[in-house]
């Protein structure tokens, strides 16, 4: 009885140092990908910014040639908060990245439109940053969801997650994203 005894309390002992590991490794884990993902949403937010940069560029050379755009859609880009979009992961963000991509579209299709804007080299070079700034966008919101996939991972993870649930960790959403490649 005394050497069952001493083997459970072992084997008791074993399991706790066990599960101290997993918690230090999944703790770990989660510090790394919160650091992560708050890289990403700050490279997301610095491309964020230079596309709305790029689009008032389009609205300065349709305004240089007398074309006119829907006011609602120059003050729209105008009183655009870029605070909304500091942070990727909730509805607001989603919307606003949302509205920032359809503003953008309308201006760059109304410079298309125009053969006077159309023929600029200041035109071709705000469009050209345009699509280097998608592309750019594109490949980091890749990363960004990867990172939040593995994020989500491990503060669902069975042993642990109940520690993440007292300090009130959500999972975060993954970023939909469609390439224009118009």
């Amino acid at each position: 009885m005394e050497l069952f005894l001493i083997v459970l309390r072992n084997v008791a002992i074993a399991l706790a140092i066990l599960y101290a590991i997993i918690v230090i490794i999944d703790v770990a884990f989660v510090s790394s990908f919160c650091s992560i993902l708050a890289h990403h949403d700050h490279d997301l937010f610095m491309i964020l910014v230079n596309k709305k940069d790029a689009c008032i560029k389009l609205v300065e050379l349709l305004a240089e040639k007398g074309i006119r755009a829907k006011r609602k859609k120059v003050d729209a880009l105008t009183n655009f908060d870029i605070k909304r979009i500091e942070h990727q992961n909730g509805e607001e963000a989603k919307v606003a990245r949302e509205e920032l991509a359809f503003l953008v579209d309308y201006f760059l299709n109304l410079c298309r439109e125009s053969k006077e804007v159309k023929s600029l080299d200041s035109f071709t070079l705000v469009e050209s940053n345009l699509d280097e700034l998608d592309t750019l966008y594109a490949n980091h919101v890749v990363m960004y969801n990867a990172d939040v996939l593995g994020f989500n991972f491990w503060i669902t993870f069975y042993p642990t997650r109940f520690i993440y649930k007292i300090f009130k960790f959500k999972k975060k959403n993954i970023i939909s994203y469609i390439l224009n490649l118009t």
